[in-house]
């Protein structure tokens, strides 16, 4: 039979070996979370998204500038004079090239083009705050995933050790059959065990495998000797403080009031398209005679033109009711995401609470089983417990401690998600100290529609500098 001190010798040799492994290379949650944060594609698509949205701004706006065109055109004719002419030579020829420069202005289009901007800018928002939760969904999973590895590396710990511990008791069996002290059925009992042991160990292997490959799809890096993780941040004293704060930050939120905001705007730009429209034009026209036979004409026109909807088949009745029933759709939706937001908040909230006291009764346990362990193995030398009750002890204590690696699990992915559910689990509130993406340098870049193409200008360098 093994002894107890054995037993706290093989725990010991495994802690230090641990301690060694993470003598060298080592990560930990604040590498992990930065990681994901600079090298997510998915962050990086849902950038891109936005500034694809940014460009509605501009091309709302463009409607109240000047649109100016040129073109240019070439003409030939040829007429028979009348008359019996028959010969080519005396028929008519003309060649001419006419050039003009146009500029159209919109002056009023009933509020049309404000409302657009408005909702241009409104989509804007809604999108900056899809971009936040998308950056909170990457942040949340880098600690789900490291979490994960941390519990299934311990669950591989705990295997091994019970593993080697329970070839010792089957090697201490087997001495004591040979001594006539034990049944062959001991025997039998203790390696059963063993080889149970062994499958578990590797169930344990493989599902750390399937954490560390989940690792490197969120990371972009397989993880490297993970340390445990620094104390958890700071959190409201109660749920209800907690979904005040949730109400008032969650990205989702934001975002549909945002696109709440949207609607309402698309409503009113619906609306006005019933009413009057003035617009202005100036024209250089200018044509050239090119055989030369004098014929020089250059005309500029400027005109103003009212144009006033009276009949359009019922499309803009029916793009107002549209847009009526988007604007229902919209409120409605805020109203189901505030629900869903303090729901998320209180099963978060339970989690955590749940998983704390997990922790508390799950040390307990532990404690209690390897007291109970011990005591058990000391009995057993002595003839007054059997081999079973000693693997159903071992088999108590292995549980017990795998159940902690879950619970303090549980724990952490718990907080964290209490921080996402309240639109705090972001780079400044967690302090990682890096520079983030600012969704401002480019919407200010082009909001005004500047004259060029993003490739190959300023603009395609500004947006390589802060998709990195």
């Amino acid at each position: 039979m093994i002894s107890a001190k054995r037993v706290i010798g093989i725990l010991a040799a495994g802690a230090v070996v641990a301690t060694v492994a993470q003598a060298g290379l080592a990560d930990t949650l604040t590498d992990t979370l930065i990681r994901a944060y600079q090298s997510s594609p998915f962050l990086e698509s849902q950038r891109a998204a936005l500034r694809r949205t940014d460009e509605n701004v501009a091309i709302a706006r463009s409607s109240k500038r000047p649109e100016i065109s040129a073109a240019i055109g070439a003409a030939g004719t040829i007429a028979r004079p009348p008359g019996p002419a028959l010969v080519p030579d005396e028929w008519e020829y003309n060649q001419e090239v006419t050039a003009e420069l146009r500029a159209t202005l919109l002056l009023y289009d009933h509020g049309q083009t404000a409302a657009a901007i408005q909702s241009a800018k409104a989509q804007v928002m809604a999108n900056r705050a899809v971009l936040r939760e998308v950056e909170q969904a990457v942040l949340f999973g880098a600690v789900q995933a490291y979490m994960d590895v941390r519990r299934d590396e311990i669950s591989v710990d705990v295997g091994e050790n019970n593993v080697q511990v329970l070839r010792e008791q089957v090697r201490a069996t087997r001495d004591r059959f040979e001594l006539g002290e034990v049944t062959r059925t001991d025997v039998s009992l203790a390696e059963a065990r063993l080889a149970a042991a062994q499958a578990a160990l590797a169930g344990f292997r493989g599902q750390l495998q399937i954490s560390r490959e989940a690792f490197g799809a969120v990371v972009g890096v397989p993880p490297q000797d993970l340390q445990p993780p620094p104390p958890l941040p700071g959190l409201p004293g109660t749920l209800a403080e907690a979904e005040a704060i949730a109400m008032r930050l969650h990205p989702n939120i934001v975002s549909a009031r945002h696109a709440e905001e949207a609607a309402g705007y698309d409503l009113s730009r619906a609306r006005s398209a019933r009413g009057p429209s003035i617009s202005g034009a100036a024209t250089v026209q200018t044509t050239d005679d090119v055989l030369d036979r004098g014929i020089n004409d250059v005309r500029g026109t400027v005109s103003i033109t009212g144009r006033v909807p009276l009949y359009q088949g019922g499309r803009l009745s029916a793009a107002a009711r549209q847009a009526e029933a988007l604007l229902a759709q919209r409120k409605f939706e805020v109203q189901d995401t505030a629900r869903q937001i303090r729901q998320n908040t209180a099963g978060a909230w339970a989690n955590l609470a749940v998983a704390r006291a997990s922790i508390v009764a799950n040390r307990e346990q532990v404690r209690s089983a390897q007291i109970a362990f011990e005591g058990v193995q000391e009995e057993a030398l002595l003839g007054a417990r059997t081999t079973l009750d000693v693997l159903d002890l071992e088999q108590d204590l292995r549980d017990a401690q795998l159940q902690l690696a879950s619970s303090q699990r549980d724990e952490y992915v718990a907080a964290y998600q209490l921080l996402s559910t309240m639109g705090l689990l972001t780079v400044e509130h967690l302090n990682l100290g890096i520079p983030t993406y600012d969704p401002e340098a480019y919407h200010n870049k082009v909001q005004n529609g500047p004259y060029s193409t993003v490739e190959g200008s300023i603009l395609e360098k500004l947006r390589d500098r802060y998709s990195r």
